[in-house]
């Protein structure tokens, strides 16, 4: 199974990351999130916006882009359903995408970051909101030991280490923010974050919560030069590189199973659409979509 066993998130660990932030401190992190996302948001423009978050709740209410996916991570969420390692659109076809808290509850999240990149447009943008191993929380995550229940059991990736992995994949880092200088204890989970308003004002990087904002840079085109062999003439044989035919790879599912395999139902415009087959490999070229079954691969 590809991806399959890398994926915390599909197992019954996340229901109770849900329940989590259903009510309570794990309620005051999302809003505290969504607060700076509805900031950030009506800034970045395209066509096409992605969520991939471990909560149920859509957080791009105040983005302009109009065309707006919720990924879900278990049949039933969405009108998308797949593996955050393995996503169901094309390359270059999403504008923004939005990893709430997905990163800190994968068990790959280089591999997660990596697909996030391949999907996202050259000069599109990257939001991530992570939880701040260099805050009340991360510290006592560590000082207590507490790893067996959410949010505890995420990984709280440190923002510079997050910043190397975006570097090598061509991505300029925009902005950061922090958000949620509050303690990490029961008793003061109903208490208001009065530090939210002057935190946004001086951006105190000791938040329970950051947001960072990366934009993938636009590749540059590297020009091919001549070849010049010996032998032949005074001058010597211009070696002509040929470009390839215009056919290009899809997606290779002949080896995923139906339960991580991407479901896609309606809604969706065609260019940002994969469609998933477990029988073979799906190419295509200026005249649609055509399938080389594994039995013709195979010779």
């Amino acid at each position: 199974m590809v991806h399959a066993e890398t994926e915390r998130t599909q197992n019954a660990t996340l229901a109770d990351i849900r329940q989590w932030y259903a009510d309570g401190a794990g309620r005051q992190v999302l809003e505290s999130g969504r607060a700076i996302l509805d900031q950030l948001l009506p800034g970045l423009f395209g066509y096409h916006l992605l969520q991939l978050s471990v909560s149920e709740d859509p957080l791009y209410g105040n983005s302009t882009i109009s065309h707006k996916v919720c990924m879900g991570l278990t049949p039933g969420d969405r009108n998308v359903v797949a593996s955050p390692a393995q996503l169901p659109f094309d390359d270059d076809s999403i504008d923004v995408v939005v990893l709430h808290h997905m990163l800190d509850f994968c068990d790959a999240p280089q591999t997660v970051l990596r697909e996030v990149s391949r999907v996202t447009l050259s000069g599109g943008h990257v939001i991530i909101v992570g939880f701040n191993p260099v805050s009340p929380w991360g510290l006592a995550r560590a000082a207590l030991g507490w790893r067996s229940q959410p949010p505890w059991n995420g990984s709280f990736i440190r923002m510079g280490r997050l910043m190397d992995w975006l570097n090598l994949l061509d991505f300029r880092i925009d902005r950061a923010e922090f958000a949620h200088h509050v303690l990490p204890f029961r008793r003061l989970e109903r208490l208001p974050d009065y530090s939210q308003g002057l935190s946004r004002r001086i951006n105190w990087p000791f938040g329970a919560v950051y947001v960072l904002v990366a934009r993938k840079q636009v590749a540059g085109m590297t020009p091919i030069k001549p070849v010049w062999r010996s032998g032949g003439t005074a001058l010597g044989s211009l070696h002509v590189v040929r470009p390839r035919a215009s056919v290009r790879l899809i997606k290779h599912l002949s080896h995923a199973t139906p339960d991580i395999a991407c479901a896609v139902t309606s809604g969706l415009p065609d260019r940002v659409t994969r469609r998933a087959s477990v029988s073979g490999v799906e190419f295509a070229d200026e005249y649609g979509l055509r399938t080389i079954h594994r039995r013709f691969l195979q010779g």
